[in-house]
């Protein structure tokens, strides 16, 4: 009977396994779809572009399942942004430096792109550029010195969600570990419950209390 069951267990989690990666595989064709159906869409015009500055923050809003579910449950009514980035300029060319899960990308965690990489997985007219408050010239570069720091050390994707330990980071964890934690930019709540609730959400990433939105691409009302 013991034998049965383990026997079954065994079965049934290679099921779950192979169901998973199927499900990402899946999900990745459609989301190559959407990026096709609209490359021809400029996601930030040439003016747009001019007012980038390094240390800047980029927020989009992606395709695929998991960004329906982010964009559906951790955001305001305004917004609904799913992942974040940290911007720099190398040689007259814009790359961010972000964070993303080998589930939906071929590098687990850090990595950097071009922004117009970058702009392809995002839906067209969904993309927010933030700056922290009273950012000086100095911490700008403090920020990218940081995130390319990070990104030397190939900081693996943090699935489990644990706060607070750069050993593992995802995309907006990222942010408040240089922001916050090491260069004391930004304060965040101390207390734990605040802190989670901040940490598990995107609307941290455009409040007015501790970022001015530079760029906002979404429609008007």
């Amino acid at each position: 009977m013991l034998k049965r069951i383990i026997i079954v267990s065994l079965i049934f989690g290679v099921f779950l396994c192979l169901f998973y990666k199927v499900f990402f595989w899946a999900d990745r064709i459609q989301e190559q779809k959407s990026i096709k159906k609209d490359e021809q869409i400029a996601r930030l015009t040439p003016e747009q572009i001019d007012k980038l500055k390094d240390g800047d923050i980029i927020l989009r809003r992606g395709y695929g399942f998991f960004s329906d579910m982010i964009a559906g449950h951790l955001n305001d009514s305004v917004f609904d942004v799913t992942h974040s980035g940290i911007l720099f300029k190398d040689k007259g060319k814009w790359f961010v430096i972000h964070s993303l899960s080998s589930d939906v990308s071929s590098i687990d965690g850090m990595q950097k792109q071009s922004l117009n990489t970058f702009l392809k997985y995002s839906y067209p007219n969904k993309i927010l550029v933030v700056s922290p408050k009273n950012i000086t010239p100095e911490q700008r570069k403090l920020v990218v010195e940081r995130a390319k720091y990070y990104l030397d050390l190939k900081i693996p994707f943090d699935h489990s969600g644990v706060i607070d330990e750069p050993s593992e980071m995802y995309c907006t964890e990222l942010l408040w570990q240089i922001l916050d934690t090491d260069l004391h930019i930004i304060y965040l709540p101390k207390d734990p419950t605040e802190r989670k609730k901040l940490f598990y959400s995107m609307k941290g990433t455009y409040d007015k209390k501790y970022f001015d939105i530079i760029i906002n691409t979404y429609p008007k009302d």
